[in-house]
């Protein structure tokens, strides 16, 4: 079903942070309202300006779901027009492969919050990076975002086949989504007792002999042991990838289903043990901020927040987050309601 024909909205791809999430939070809010939008100067102040492998498959998905007439989607584009013609998406299953090691956890955003809305359910199959620099890890779908927009009536599973890291990618998961059919509001406000602290470190099978692993979890378990008198589980695996690397998940589980997360990525240059210290602190700094609302979930609820409504109390207001905000009054007009760290929208939009 075609749908009615609305203005043209130009959004400047340039604003605040101008990174990608201006590109990927317009497009899913195209998607979700029916507006046309034209984005320019798209990552312009990037070492490598325009669209790259992740953002170009992110469009090409969402136009081949809603049949949008689309101008300018070529890598290295800095100007884009993306226009839906579907109320619902058009298929129910989809095979994505970026070809490179862009982020799954990034492509997922939108499609996420297209499926929820406007299908009869979606199952995805998505190939590429599953963690990387500036990109949540895979991990944060289940254990965070998951669970807790669970409350607000979302029901969604992922299982990840393979991880891909940087350069090589070729990490793969599936990713199932239902439709929401009994909404509710946003709240996470309460932060709660810390119960349990659980986590997954993890290497390519190539540092097995160097125990990177076992380094990053003992590391971690230390720092957080010490701090905190809660259990601390993280486990230590070791898996098959094209290009080597490792990471560190952890989640800090709270009252009332509220979840914390943190991650931090090895690299070259930086030993297991600090980057198992680097992902603890953070969990630290998240915990004794009295937020319910990680720094990553803040900026990922935002579009939720303008179709749900609600609140969420965060450790701390990102330009990421900012930047989302504006996107999201660039279709709804002033929504937001921000005091010290707290985000509010009063009412469900009528978008759906």
């Amino acid at each position: 079903m075609s749908r009615t024909v609305l203005d043209l909205l130009k959004i400047d791809g340039d604003y605040l942070e101008g990174g990608g999430q201006i590109l990927r939070t317009a497009a899913g809010l195209s998607c979700i309202t029916g507006r046309p939008i034209k984005v320019s100067n798209i990552r312009a102040r990037r070492p490598s300006p325009g669209l790259k492998a992740q953002h170009l498959h992110t469009l090409k998905t969402l136009a081949d779901l809603f049949d949008a007439r689309t101008e300018g989607l070529a890598m290295d584009s800095q100007e884009v027009v993306f226009c839906p013609q579907r109320e619902k998406v058009s298929k129910q299953n989809l095979d994505i492969d970026i070809g490179t090691s862009g982020a799954i956890g990034l492509l997922l955003q939108p499609l996420l919050l297209v499926a929820a809305f406007k299908s009869e359910g979606l199952s995805l199959n998505i190939k590429g990076g599953t963690c990387g620099l500036g990109a949540i890890p895979i991990d944060y779908y289940p254990n965070c975002i998951f669970p807790i927009l669970a409350k607000s009536g979302l029901r969604a599973e992922l299982t990840i086949f393979r991880r891909g890291y940087y350069p090589q990618g070729g990490g793969e998961v599936s990713v199932s989504i239902e439709p929401i059919k009994y909404s509710k509001s946003i709240n996470l406000t309460q932060q709660g007792s810390l119960k349990r602290i659980s986590g997954t470190s993890i290497a390519s099978q190539d540092l097995i002999k160097k125990d990177v692993a076992q380094r990053q979890a003992k590391a971690a378990r230390e720092l957080l042991e010490n701090k905190f008198s809660c259990p601390v589980s993280i486990s230590a695996e070791y898996v098959e990838t094209y290009s080597v690397s490792s990471e560190i998940n952890l989640y800090a589980h709270m009252n009332e289903r509220i979840i914390l997360g943190a991650d931090s990525r090895g690299e070259i240059t930086k030993p297991a043990e600090i980057v198992g210290k680097q992902a603890a602190q953070v969990l630290m700094d998240e915990i004794n901020s009295g937020a319910a609302c990680d720094v990553h979930l803040a900026d990922n609820i935002i579009p939720w927040l303008c179709l749900l409504g609600g609140v969420v109390r965060t450790s701390q207001i990102s330009k990421h987050t900012q930047t989302n905000m504006w996107v999201a009054e660039q279709f709804f007009g002033k929504i937001f309601n921000v005091e010290d760290n707290t985000i509010s929208v009063e009412n469900r939009n009528e978008a759906l």
